[in-house]
């Protein structure tokens, strides 16, 4: 007779539990004028969340590149897409800095939020990329940095840059390092060369070259299994809770 409802009572507490977790609270962050604030919500809420953001990447993905076959046409799709659609910051306008997906919604943003986007979708297309800072002695910049069979290629989809070789392919940092490079400007009417670039790649590209691509990055970590990944690392290096 006990035996009978062991299980009913097992699934019960187990339902009871899950309910009990899903309501603990977490907080998310929030950054507006570069001020960061803490939001309090219950975890479902930030898991529903985050899958919805997941899924939206997915199909935006797809609806811009679907058409195409190669990585490097789908990569260049997104470059054009991304500088064609998302517009600079207007002026007076709050500097938000939230989620890539945000930056899609209302469709401006920053020199971040247009490098966020950009990488973030290009690993949804199934290949790594970032962006960083890069600094010189008095001023910085960022570029994005995508993976191609022939090594990591530089990026600038906030000006509507990026780099070939002498034959015409994307150039590697490695090339540009070798100064194997030129400028390809989406904006015919501006006059941004290879020298503005050229102060940040002296300074930077020895050390790109040794860390690129190493560890977990804003931009791989909005897909759920590198957020798992990514939350029990720092978890397990004592850096955060699993939930937070």
């Amino acid at each position: 007779m006990k035996k009978r409802y062991l299980i009913p009572t097992i699934i019960i507490l187990l339902f009871l539990c899950s309910i009990a977790l899903l309501n603990k609270k977490v907080t998310i962050h929030h950054g507006a004028d570069h001020k960061v604030s803490r939001i309090t919500m219950p975890l479902y809420l930030k898991v529903l969340n985050f899958y919805d953001r997941h899924y939206n990447y997915k199909w935006l993905a797809k609806q811009i590149t679907g058409h195409l076959d190669t990585r490097e046409d789908k990569i260049l799709r997104l470059f054009h897409w991304t500088y064609e659609t998302i517009k600079r910051q207007p002026e007076g306008f709050p500097i938000m800095d939230s989620h890539p997906w945000d930056v899609y919604v209302r469709g401006y943003g920053c020199v971040d939020n247009i490098h966020d986007l950009f990488s973030t979708l290009c690993n949804y297309i199934g290949t790594d990329a970032f962006f960083i800072v890069l600094k010189d002695i008095d001023t910085e910049m960022m570029l994005s940095f995508v993976w191609i069979k022939r090594g990591w290629v530089a990026f600038d989809p906030y000006r509507g840059v990026y780099f070939k070789n002498h034959t015409g392919g994307l150039a590697t940092i490695e090339e540009i390092d070798e100064q194997d490079c030129r400028v390809v400007n989406l904006n015919q009417a501006s006059s941004i060369s290879i020298t503005y670039y050229e102060k940040f790649f002296d300074e930077n590209l020895p050390n790109i070259i040794e860390k690129i691509g190493s560890g977990f990055t804003r931009a791989n970590t909005q897909s759920p299994i590198n957020r798992l990944k990514f939350q029990l690392q720092r978890w397990f290096s004592g850096d955060a809770p699993l939930l937070e």
